[in-house]
């Protein structure tokens, strides 16, 4: 049975099954129903206002449900939706069940990762009113990439989220015509404002296969609770001349008294970021390509980011369809330069995460930080499909600086916060901790000199995940996956320290206080961890630590 508490709506995601003409039924105490028709084609997103302190049965007739929570409390900030799990005529997880829903061997436990099915890019990242919000790609359907929905979740302290309603959906074509049409709500971004916050996103329609059909436009919107949005309105319909299909992901800043926007695209068979000025935030003119990539083999740009830091002008993109010189496949390059007349001179350029599972990342700025946040991808299809599991978490948040023409990215520092019982401390010598019950860790080392090493950070049967200092390569190597084979170096002349953090099937890896970072994936099937330290000069270890991890979903 449903149990409301505090909440006053019940949202459930259905579709009929194939041939049926199916619906789902909620029966109240008193024995009274309520009949609701399911999608035809695809998923109809039902929303049914319930009374508070009252119980529900939940049942469905030729229909299928892919998502159902409890939403409409009071603090729903603070609070966050209730799931429910619609066996049995459904039933309401408590915070403690909820925990243990993400207690399993392929979910992490301090990365943030959605209730169930699939995600991807990071949206919308911002502050607002007492909490970080978070916006995300979303296709509560399915562990695959499908029609996408915007997810939401809030957070006081950059660490632990609350799942929040979904806020937006494919468009009225996509839901009536999924066998023949895909799209829906692309990403996009937030500007705060003083007691609102705008939205930029890409709304898609399109064929099956992309191609010239396919049409990508840059829509605005308007909410003052980061909960309920205004009606979206077109502000960009049409890509440029000589600007490719491949036309989206819309990141606004302010620079002086104008409006700026950066899309992704490509122009004349090379991928480039794409500049927009506004002065209203809501007409917009077309400036010039802010950068465009000499490299062969890249489709366009994605998910590309603009804004200062440290006295110069930062961009970056990710790199669809391109595979580096090692092997490691759709890259993220920065560049770091001087923007004057709305011309961005570039000085240095980058790869952002060495691991190549960390993908359209997006920044926003908090009382002088510059946080972002990453999407861990999976490109080397290592995924491992599980029922009610999660495809997709984004990374630690993360603080970024220039230095020395060069992007750091060091961990904010709120997830320090999570470290808790301590499983090693030493100095000089070589680390052997074979079993680490729960898979969920931090470590850190120094060194006092460039000495070779071999790490191993995890292990499942055959198949191993190492960071590797030998000779001229230091970098992650990995053996009885999909990815071995690909090198992933972090483009470090020395390792002089590295903090690494462990959370079940995701590795992220900082060296030299930020000067590389790397994610990657390792899918492990046990409940156990390893860290193991073989350094040809013991000696040159200064201090290492290793560090149980707090779950922030207790």
């Amino acid at each position: 049975m449903i149990q409301t508490g505090e909440y006053t709506c019940l949202e459930i995601m259905t579709r009929t099954v194939e041939g049926k003409k199916g619906y789902v039924v909620l029966r109240d105490k008193e024995g009274r129903e309520n009949r609701y028709e399911a999608g035809k084609k695809y998923y109809q997103w039902l929303k049914i206002p319930v009374e508070r302190q009252s119980s529900y049965e939940l049942t469905s007739r030729d229909a299928e449900i892919s998502l159902a929570y409890l939403s409409g409390c009071e603090n729903i900030l603070e609070k966050g939706i209730c799931f429910i799990e619609p066996a049995d005529g459904g039933i309401s997880l408590s915070s403690r069940e909820a925990a243990a829903y993400y207690d399993t061997p392929y979910r992490e436990q301090y990365h943030f990762a959605p209730w169930k099915n699939w995600m991807n890019d990071p949206n919308g990242l911002c502050w607002y009113q007492g909490y970080y919000h978070m916006y995300y790609q979303y296709n509560p359907h399915g562990q695959e990439w499908s029609n996408m929905y915007w997810g939401h979740a809030a957070s006081p302290d950059l660490v632990h989220w609350t799942h929040l309603p979904v806020v937006l959906e494919p468009q009225k074509e996509v839901l009536e015509q999924a066998d023949i049409r895909k799209g829906g709500a692309f990403s996009g971004s937030a500007v705060v404002l003083d007691d609102e916050t705008v939205f930029y996103l890409t709304r898609h329609l399109g064929p099956m296969e992309d191609g010239e059909e396919t049409v990508q436009q840059q829509w605005m919107t308007r909410s003052r609770d980061m909960l309920e949005f205004e009606p979206e309105k077109l502000v960009i319909g049409e890509h440029p001349v000589g600007a490719s299909f491949d036309f989206r992901d819309p990141k606004v800043l302010k620079v002086g008294d104008v409006w700026y926007m950066v899309l992704a695209s490509a122009v004349d068979g090379q991928a480039a970021i794409l500049l927009y000025r506004s002065e209203d935030m809501e007409h917009w003119d077309y400036v010039k390509p802010l950068v465009t990539e000499p490299e062969e083999g890249v489709r366009c740009f994605e998910c590309p980011d603009f804004f200062p830091l440290d006295g110069s002008f930062t961009a970056w993109g990710a790199l669809m369809c391109h595979r580096d010189v090692y092997g490691r496949y759709q890259m993220s390059r920065y560049y770091i330069g001087e923007f004057r007349d709305e011309n961005f001179t570039v000085k240095s350029t980058g790869w952002f995460d060495f691991g190549s599972n960390c993908y359209a990342m997006q920044s926003f700025e908090h009382e002088g930080r510059r946080i972002a946040i990453g999407w861990i991808s999976d490109f080397y299809g290592e995924h491992v499909e599980v029922e009610n599991g999660a495809y997709g978490s984004m990374t630690i948040p993360r603080v970024l600086h220039v230095k020395n023409d060069r992007l750091y990215m060091t961990p904010a520092e709120e997830i320090y916060t999570l470290k808790s019982e301590r499983l090693y401390t030493g100095e000089k010598e070589n680390i052997h901790l074979e079993h680490i019950a729960g898979n969920s860790f931090y470590a850190k080392i120094t060194f006092s000199e460039n000495t070779d090493f071999n790490l191993l950070l995890g292990r499942d049967g055959k198949k191993e995940i190492r960071f590797i200092k030998e000779k001229d390569f230091a970098g992650i190597r990995t053996s009885g996956v999909k990815s071995e084979g690909i090198s992933f170096p972090a483009d470090v002349d020395m390792v002089r320290d590295m903090e690494i953090f462990v959370d079940r099937r995701a590795v992220e890896i900082f060296i030299n206080g930020g000067e590389a970072a790397g994610t990657k994936l390792f899918y492990n099937s046990g409940t156990e961890g390893c860290f193991v330290l073989e350094a040809e000069r013991p000696e040159a270890v200064t201090r290492a630590e290793v560090t149980k991890m707090q779950s922030v979903w207790q």
